[in-house]
């Protein structure tokens, strides 16, 4: 793979860029009460080992969503008798996405789990895993996070940030709801649709012909019940969560993007692990990996068959994804990284 140097972001750059996230992140370091800053009790759950060493997890799903539940529980199983636990601050009681990843480069957090258009901002590459159209289903996802191409990104990631991609969880598959049918670029227009906020996402959902709307996922059922937005794409067990489904008629699977999350660590959190510590955390990582795959896939098509049943959200199958990829792949191809999104799809 022939590299394009001119999209790496200087360190020095990007950390004067971060200084006002770190400052609101070591903020709501402080929160206390209410739960905010209290970890997922794993001795109550029957995991995590009391005498280990404690690394410190956040982001920003729910704790019941199969990330937690799933990835992170099977995590500690994992790792019992290694040393090691992971106290786990799920629903972004440590900040954003992108406040935790600064906590994690400047090493007051020693593990995040982020979204590719978040590491972006450290290294522009690796956003790419968000490119609509670019996986075509779970199998694909795995093999290209697993690959060569894609190491070599997060290697450049790493060696550019100091924040290293540990490992790569399937996340769900990206479907649009809204109180009307979505079957084409056509129905999209005039509506206002969440994404999370990070440019690439808006981009995604205008090359579709929608209009985005950044937003945080806490206050996205709000804003559909009030009518300040109108639409939002997210995998079905976020939906699901998220109990957006009470607040929309209809969910369109446009299935644009087969998504992931990485579990991130910083340059002096791994390096202050033993090696045995590395291979024990690695080796729970990838179960990890497995188990919140399976989970995921199931809620998936669990939830989409108790809707299809039900009396609540309509679920429509009929959109032309071909037309919506045809027009992603164009805008995509003249991304910084247009390059590396053509060599992942040939790959298919």
């Amino acid at each position: 793979m022939t590299r394009n140097t001119s999209f790496t972001i200087s360190t020095s750059a990007r950390r004067a860029g971060m200084t006002a996230l770190g400052a609101a992140a070591t903020a709501s370091l402080l929160l206390t009460g209410c739960g905010v800053g209290t970890p997922v009790d794993r001795e109550a759950q029957g995991g995590g080992d009391a005498d280990a060493r404690a690394l410190r997890l956040a982001h920003v799903y729910d704790a019941g969503h199969p990330v937690e539940e799933c990835g992170v529980t099977t995590l500690n199983e994992e790792l019992q008798g290694s040393g090691l636990r992971v106290d786990s601050f799920p629903a972004a009681q440590l900040g954003s996405e992108a406040e935790s990843l600064e906590q994690v480069q400047n090493g007051s957090l020693d593990m995040a789990i982020a979204g590719p258009s978040f590491l972006g901002v450290w290294h522009k590459p690796v956003e790419v895993l968000d490119a609509a159209y670019l996986i075509e289903d779970v199998d694909h996802y795995v093999e290209t996070v697993e690959g060569e191409t894609m190491g070599s990104v997060f290697d450049e990631l790493y060696e550019s940030s100091d924040i290293r991609v540990l490992s790569s969880w399937y996340y769900g598959t990206r479907h649009t709801t809204a109180d009307k049918e979505i079957s084409s670029a056509e129905d999209f227009q005039g509506l206002k649709i969440r994404t999370p906020n990070a440019p690439l996402y808006l981009e995604n959902i205008q090359a579709m012909g929608g209009t985005a709307t950044p937003m945080a996922l806490d206050e996205v059922y709000l804003a559909l019940q009030q009518g300040v937005i109108d639409a939002q794409e997210n995998p079905v067990p976020t939906i699901a969560t998220a109990k957006l489904n009470e607040v929309q008629d209809y969910i369109n699977l446009t299935g644009h993007v087969v998504q992931g999350v990485q579990i991130t660590t910083g340059r002096s959190t791994y390096e202050g692990l033993s090696e045995e510590e590395r291979t024990a955390l690695d080796s729970a990582l990838q179960a990890a990996a497995d188990a919140t795959r399976q989970c995921i896939e199931e809620q998936e098509q669990s939830i989409l068959d108790e809707w299809k049943t039900g009396n609540g959200i309509q679920v429509n199958e009929n959109v032309d994804r071909e037309s919506f990829a045809a027009a992603a792949e164009e805008a995509m191809s003249q991304q910084p990284w247009g390059d590396l999104y053509q060599e992942i799809k040939g790959q298919q």
